[in-house]
């Protein structure tokens, strides 16, 4: 018998239920890639993103490959060509069944919809599976039998289904036919280098044992601190699906007997921040309006943005005057990445600062972030607009300058990223105009005062609220 693998955002063979129920069952096995260029734009993939998802698309075909698969990459403009382009390979190779993970956005659930209806009209049976996430989004319900609009009863329900909703550990797989030589694919559009990552397997895993036998022990206290090696930096291959989220959980359950409890609070607050993940992907998969630009309180698209062009300029260049904003729009169009707190700082600034509405902010982030989550990216501007789900309170603003004597006390990070503040005293760090004032530099003064952009922010906010 004949199987097809279709691999999307799950570039992996180790603790891919779809690959092992392929293998398990298949005599022989193909592989299959859409480049879907058009949608990709579409959906603002950054550069380089593009570029690490290219160098493990290369990575998964030579482990392919080597195992007697070969992985073909086939270029389409859309996903509603994918349908049609998998029946026909199927029809070429006579396949009788293909394997995928599904996925949670509403264009995704459209496509991975399109393919099953038209394998079913062709006799060819499809095998599908929840690999992208740890917990189906079906079976996490409340007592009546709806999804959770609230993070922590969600979580709770999240916690008691996972050992019961882990695939079985994953084996070594055996050679289908002798070894294969493989060519490199260039996908299409603007790619810029993400040679920071690696993309070999074995790499990745080695940081993978690392985290999670040392760092996330003390995750509950670095977490926060963007000037320190504290946090996991496995969100780019969970992206791509370099690594998957069971084969982190697993890790955790080897440290605790009584696995979901018995974990430290370092183990604990990180557990916890992959169930964010997977509650941001199952309100995609419950409220499809998320992945039409549409706020989750719909009362609030009545805000009135003042949406200053310039304004946002700056703070897309890290040029508002506030270091710790500053430093952390430097970081992500420098590297591709950015500190979590600082995703956080940098978007309440720019909806409650600069009265700039959150899906501009949420553009950027997508096309500049080498870790892009339409789900996780989404989750976390409404978080901070107040505009979603178990949201942050509207009335609850960030103070940048509070914000950056908490989390950068002395400043390394506003320092390591704002050369223009380097020789700047620990005193004046975090509000450096006073200090620079009689001085020559081209840092720039605040371009709004927090105070009474915060009261505009308010009054409007809870005009909409008390509508």
């Amino acid at each position: 018998m004949a199987g097809l693998i279709w691999f999307k955002q799950d570039l992996r063979l180790f603790d891919n239920q779809a690959v092992s129920q392929a293998w398990n069952n298949q005599d022989t096995l193909h592989a299959v890639i859409f480049e879907t260029e058009q949608t990709w734009e579409e959906h603002d993939w950054a550069p380089i993103k593009r570029d690490l998802y290219e160098r493990r698309v290369n990575a998964l075909g030579q482990e392919l490959a080597e195992l007697g698969v070969v992985l073909e990459v086939i270029s389409v403009k859309e996903y509603a060509e994918c349908a049609g382009k998998l029946v026909k390979i199927c029809k070429q190779q006579n396949i009788e069944s293909v394997y995928f993970n599904r996925e949670m956005p509403v264009h995704e659930k459209q496509r991975d919809k399109a393919v099953a209806s038209w394998c079913q009209q062709h006799n060819i049976s499809t095998h599908i599976f929840d690999n992208v996430i740890a917990v189906a989004p079906e079976k996490v319900k409340t007592g009546q039998g709806t999804y959770f609009k609230k993070f922590t009863p969600f979580y709770r329900a999240w916690k008691k289904l996972l050992a019961e909703s882990l695939p079985e550990s994953p084996s070594s797989l055996s050679a289908k036919a002798e070894p294969l030589s493989f060519q490199k694919v260039s996908l299409k559009g603007k790619k810029n280098s993400s040679n920071s990552w690696s993309t070999d397997t074995k790499d990745i895993l080695k940081h993978v044992d690392a985290f999670t036998h040392d760092v996330v022990n003390h995750y509950h206290t670095g977490r926060d601190a963007p000037s320190e090696r504290s946090t996991s930096l496995f969100s780019p291959w969970f992206e791509i699906g370099a690594i998957g989220v069971n084969t982190v959980i697993r890790k955790l359950m080897e440290s605790s007997p009584n696995f979901p409890d018995g974990l430290n609070q370092g183990q604990e607050t990180w557990l916890s921040e992959l169930a964010w993940r997977d509650f941001y992907q199952h309100l995609m998969w419950h409220v499809p309006r998320l992945s039409y630009g549409k706020a989750f309180i719909q009362e609030t698209d009545a805000f009135n943005w003042e949406n200053d062009e310039k304004k946002f300029a700056a703070w897309c260049s890290g040029n508002t005057g506030y270091p710790i904003v500053d430093a952390g729009m430097r970081q992500l169009n420098e590297t591709g990445w950015m500190h979590n707190r600082l995703r956080m700082i940098t978007a309440s600034f720019l909806v409650k600062d600069l009265l700039i509405d959150w899906r501009w902010g949420e553009k950027y982030f997508m096309q500049n972030l080498i870790d892009g989550s339409f789900p996780a990216n989404n989750g976390g501007w409404q978080w901070s607009a107040s505009t979603g789900t178990d949201a942050v309170p509207y009335f609850r603003v960030f103070n940048p300058e509070r914000q950056s004597e908490r989390f950068d006390p002395n400043g390394d990070f506003i320092r390591s990223w704002v050369k223009e503040l380097k020789d700047v005293p620990k005193k004046y760090i975090h509000r450096p105009e006073e200090y620079l004032k009689n001085k020559q530099s081209d840092y720039p003064r605040p371009i709004v005062d927090h105070k009474t952009q915060r009261e505009k922010f308010l009054t409007q906010f809870k005009s909409i609220k008390n509508g």
